[in-house]
């Protein structure tokens, strides 16, 4: 008798929870990317981009509610917004985060240690700087059948496929919070009517202390990490060539004693060339020799200046110090960062043109 009942009241509770309330689309107010800037005397401005459904069956978004505060933090920024909504803010699908240039200039700590706290956050959410004002950058809107969020979330996460190392907040968090290592965002600029990836920001800890053009960011990503895809327009004899990367592998090598190691990076590249404008030659074996010559050459010289810059600046988003560490005892950390603008590194590249493609 006692199973029965006991089969009984489990079968209620089933139907029960299938009948509780559950919130539509419609009637939560769903923050999608968030952007803040330097806001009057010293606060936070926070814009939030909510989608406005329509009532048609496939619910796709018509327009964008845009809703701007000034508050003392981030934290305070959902708070005040939800003073000017009429539906509850929900922020489980927050895709991407955008900081201002100014605002990163003066430091994200506090921002980071919120989004490294919040339990609703995704970590494959997108973060950024923008190069200007967040809030101009979220208002403008670029397309009629995506949102704002959607088309900052695919454009970040379609260069990553590309010449972009990626930058979600796991990426972000796992650098910033390591010893030895620095994180970075990538640079967005607003065009009259677009949005493009103009480079990248490197921070030290959370203040952002250089950046780098999206000319250089191929390199970096050879000497970040190993990858395929990936373009680069190279000068060749007043011409010039562009360069398809079909795989690229990068290898460390650490010598010598803790307090004055040497490194030496390898990197090796398979390309294609698939494109020569200005360069009045037939594509011949010692025309692709002289090639991978003058492209080794290149980004040799590319490489050793984003060293200099960051043995400058004091930051290493290589994660040199980070490999240092896995391999000697004993490493401490301030003498590192102390020594780390006389670090020896020695850059190598190895080019090896696979194919040609159209030359025109």
């Amino acid at each position: 008798m006692k199973k029965h009942w006991s089969l009984l009241i489990m079968v209620s509770v089933v139907f029960l929870a299938g009948c509780m309330a559950d919130k539509s689309v419609e009637e939560n107010a769903i923050v999608q990317i968030v952007g803040y800037d330097v806001g009057e005397e010293e606060r936070i401005r926070g814009t939030v981009s909510i989608p406005q459904y329509g009532k048609s069956e496939d619910k796709q978004a018509a327009s964008e509610l845009y809703l701007t505060v000034d508050a003392d933090s981030t934290k305070d920024v959902e708070v005040e917004i939800q003073k000017q909504s009429s539906k509850p803010i929900s922020i489980g699908k927050l895709a991407v985060t955008l900081y201002s240039k100014e605002l990163a200039e003066k430091g994200l700590d506090d921002n980071v240690d919120v989004l490294s706290r919040d339990p609703r956050l995704s970590r494959n959410m997108f973060l950024g700087v923008v190069d200007g004002s967040a809030k101009d950058l979220i208002e403008s809107g670029y397309t009629q059948d995506e949102t704002t969020s959607k088309h900052l979330q695919g454009l970040i996460e379609n260069n990553t496929l590309h010449n972009f190392p990626s930058t979600s907040l796991h990426d972000f968090l796992y650098a910033y919070y390591a010893q030895g290592m620095d994180p970075f965002l990538p640079l967005l600029k607003k065009r009259e009517s677009f949005v493009e990836l103009s480079g990248l920001a490197f921070f030290k800890k959370g203040l952002l202390v250089a950046e780098v053009p999206d000319s250089k960011i191929f390199t970096f990503k050879m000497l970040k990490e190993n990858f395929i895809k990936g373009m680069q327009d190279l000068p060749f004899e007043g011409g010039t060539l562009m360069l398809e990367n079909i795989g690229s592998n990068v290898d460390y090598s650490l010598t010598g004693p803790l307090d004055d190691p040497k490194f030496t990076i390898k990197v090796k590249l398979k390309a294609e060339v698939n494109e020569m404008a200005g360069v009045d030659r037939k594509a011949t074996p010692k025309l692709a020799k002289e090639m991978e010559e003058k492209f080794v050459e290149y980004f040799n010289k590319e490489a050793d200046e984003l060293i200099s810059l960051f043995k400058e600046k004091k930051v290493d988003p290589l994660g040199l110090g980070n490999f240092t560490k896995t391999r000697k005892g004993n490493f401490d950390l301030t003498q590192w960062q102390d020594n780390y603008s006389e670090l020896d590194v020695d850059v190598q590249f190895d080019v090896k043109i696979i194919e040609y493609g159209i030359f025109s």
